[in-house]
């Protein structure tokens, strides 16, 4: 073999040699991206997998977002304790008005009477309720004995329905009280009406039922204040509220029930003759153990807002329904928020 041969046969060997090395990176190269490829693929699809196992950890298949899992919370705002859109907002302050009197007893079968919480009592030979509870309890009448015995000038234990009979003050006074009720929701309080029509007349013992959650006097009560709206009679004129006095033995009362309440009335009588022209009157006393204050558990402004037979007074009556209720809203406000 001459040397041109052997040369020739050395050059091929290293050309070889070299695209050996060349093809055998590239081999590398191309296995370890292939690997790549496949470990990426593989997580990708190990998520999706967990997923759709766990979607609360992850969005949907469909990449929205998941709906929240239902706490206890909101499963205990479809019973209506909590405001069930937002569960976590404040609750609001509870404020009942009571428009007075209603449909004539005259006018109401026993079936109705009884549906509206009266009873009959044969001994006395008419339809009503008890004036007072047992001493220190709520929701237990006192039935004539057991109790304070305490009552208005000519007033007993036994209240008869006919007591509360008028014709013309119901409307008014329900006018009024749907006026209130208007601008205290615009004020984001919670209102609670004893009666919606002058066809109801409820007993005293069922419109005190609204300051309870549900109308259920075995829990504690959470109206904050009670509003009693009536109109006066006997010959004179202006507003007026009647005034608590001397010593209440229902229990649920707070203790300083008698000032609160007498403060309240004071200041919606103000905002009362401020707004529709009445004169103010100082309180009406000597009435302090009217049977809503014997049976009320929560402070209690008992208002007798101008005369019906006056004929001056039912004028405004008749066609300041919207300042007096606004008035009433405005006099709630300002006690309660004093009252914080």
């Amino acid at each position: 073999m001459n040397d041109n041969k052997l040369n020739l046969i050395i050059k091929l060997s290293v050309i070889y040699l070299a695209l050996s090395m060349i093809f055998c990176i590239f081999a590398l190269f191309y296995t370890q991206s292939v690997k790549t490829d496949m470990e990426k693929e593989r997580v990708e699809n190990e998520t999706k997998i967990a997923e759709m196992q766990m979607p609360e950890l992850g969005g949907k298949s469909d990449g929205s977002t998941p709906e929240p899992t239902k706490t206890e919370e909101d499963i205990i705002a479809l019973d209506g304790d909590k405001d069930a859109a937002n569960p976590t907002a404040p609750q609001k302050t509870v404020v009942v008005l009571d428009a007075g009197h209603g449909k004539p007893s005259s006018d109401m079968s026993s079936e109705e009477k009884k549906a509206e919480g009266y009873e009959y009592n044969e001994d006395r030979g008419s339809w009503g309720e008890w004036r007072h509870y047992k001493n220190g309890t709520y929701g237990d009448d006192c039935h004539g004995s057991g109790c304070t015995m305490t009552a208005p000038s000519g007033g007993s234990c036994w209240y008869p329905m006919g007591n509360g009979d008028r014709a013309t003050e119901p409307d008014i006074n329900l006018q009024n009280t749907l006026a209130a009720k208007r601008y205290l929701e615009e004020m984001g309080y919670e209102v609670r009406l004893t009666r919606t029509s002058n066809e109801q007349n409820p007993s005293m013992n069922k419109r005190m039922s609204y300051c309870f959650p549900n109308n259920d006097i075995t829990r504690q009560p959470d109206a904050s204040l009670y509003v009693c709206i009536h109109s006066n009679a006997g010959g004179g004129s202006g507003t007026s509220y009647i005034s608590l006095e001397g010593t209440y033995e229902q229990s649920l009362i707070p203790p300083d029930y008698v000032e609160t309440s007498n403060n309240a009335g004071s200041i919606i009588n103000g905002k009362v003759a401020a707004a529709s022209g009445l004169r103010e009157n100082s309180a009406i006393g000597g009435e302090g153990y009217l049977i809503l204050f014997n049976k009320c558990p929560v402070p209690i402004a008992y208002l007798e807002i101008g005369f019906f037979d006056n004929s001056s007074d039912l004028a405004i009556l008749n066609s300041s329904h919207d300042e007096i209720g606004r008035a009433i809203a405005e006099g709630v406000d300002d006690y309660l928020s004093s009252a914080r």
